[in-house]
């Protein structure tokens, strides 16, 4: 089978499909993989053994040319499933190929909004012809989809999952050397940096916390097109001396290991795998009750929700988890023991082979 992403950088859908690799191949399923070349994503796929079909328009799920290319590789490789993350292009090429069954995750909420009477219409008939199988990463983005008139037939609730022993077992001291953070109670969050991820939260959050606790540190990890506004909101909240924008890291699970508080101020979010991740470390999070975060952070007893764009509630949360030490490591364990029972790389990957199994049966194919 293909996966098909248009995605350059290791975002939600890169991490995605780089945790479920290699429990598809466990599951006695070859894969293969299209993406566009040159990125991060590209890279960590060759790095881990997985050599990328490359793609020459990145970033975009539609084109011609990568409808094209796309189509080649289906013809040339005999694949017949194809598993897209948000790539339309993929998608086409697939029915154009004649590929069997064509599978797409979607990873997010959109504009969580649910769609006017027409618009629904189309949504139903272009998810119809268009795909034949639609896997949501959680029960919020079920709804999502079908808010916006998707069959609700046609949909699989099967949740993200990680390698929840890597983040259990990570140590956060080299990160703490290299950063030259001592003993210092350190908050992070791990995210693009892109509106939906509302990282300036973050930031006037981490401004409050410096008032009551000078010597915090703060990590701010990922890239994306805000960066440079976030760099400059930094320097007007006096955070020269405490925030570390570290960009993209490939050493996530030590980067996380090195926090006291993992924190994710999104404004909407499918999921939040940043937060599996933090939890499968014994982290306390703080997270917004949007989208899918509250089918993993439990308020009070896997972590502490407070309400989109309130950094003041951000706030207070995290000095209540760097002053209540018992209480950021009962959440941390309770979150930690949740990861390992619902959101392992095991679970995804043998619910990602059934909805696949299941398809090529209907359908006929070879497997």
């Amino acid at each position: 089978m293909l996966h098909v992403l248009s995605d350059t950088g290791v975002g939600g859908a890169g991490r995605y499909v780089l945790n479920l690799l290699p429990g598809l191949r466990d599951q006695g399923i070859e894969v293969a993989v299209a993406c566009p070349g040159g990125g991060e994503l590209a890279k960590e796929l060759a790095r881990r053994g997985w050599q990328p079909l490359p793609l020459s328009r990145g970033e975009a799920s539609f084109s011609w040319r990568s409808v094209a290319e796309v189509y080649r590789y289906l013809k040339a490789g005999g694949y017949d499933l194809v598993h897209t993350h948000a790539s339309l292009a993929g998608r086409m090429a697939a029915r154009l190929a004649g590929a069997r069954g064509l599978v797409l995750t979607r990873h997010g909420l959109g504009s969580g909004a649910p769609a006017a009477g027409y618009r629904r219409q189309v949504n139903r008939w272009a998810s119809r012809l268009l795909t034949d199988a639609i896997i949501a990463i959680s029960e919020a983005v079920a709804a999502q989809l079908v808010a916006e008139g998707v069959d609700r037939r046609q949909i699989r609730v099967v949740p993200s999952g990680i390698d929840w022993e890597e983040f259990a077992r990570a140590s956060g001291a080299a990160v703490r050397r290299e950063l030259g953070l001592g003993s210092r109670p350190v908050v992070g969050m791990v995210a693009r940096l892109v509106p939906e991820k509302a990282p300036a939260d973050f930031l006037k959050a981490a401004a409050l916390v410096k008032q009551e606790l000078p010597d915090a540190g703060f990590l701010l990890v990922g890239e994306g097109p805000l960066e440079q506004d976030l760099r400059g909101l930094a320097a007007r909240l006096g955070l020269q001396d405490n925030l570390y924008f570290l960009g993209y890291r490939r050493d996530v699970p030590g980067v996380t290991a090195a926090l006291d508080v993992a924190v994710l101020t999104s404004k909407q979010e499918g999921l939040g795998l940043v937060l599996l991740e933090a939890m499968a470390a014994a982290k306390p999070v703080v997270a917004t009750a949007a989208g899918g975060i509250p089918e993993v952070v439990e308020q009070g007893v896997t972590g502490l929700l407070v309400s989109p764009g309130r950094p003041d509630q951000v706030a207070a949360a995290v000095l209540q988890l760097l002053r209540d030490r018992d209480l950021a490591a009962k959440l941390g364990r309770a979150g930690q023991e949740l990861v390992a029972r619902k959101f392992s790389l095991t679970a995804m990957a043998q619910g990602t082979a059934e909805v696949y199994r299941a398809l090529l049966e209907r359908k006929g194919g070879r497997g």
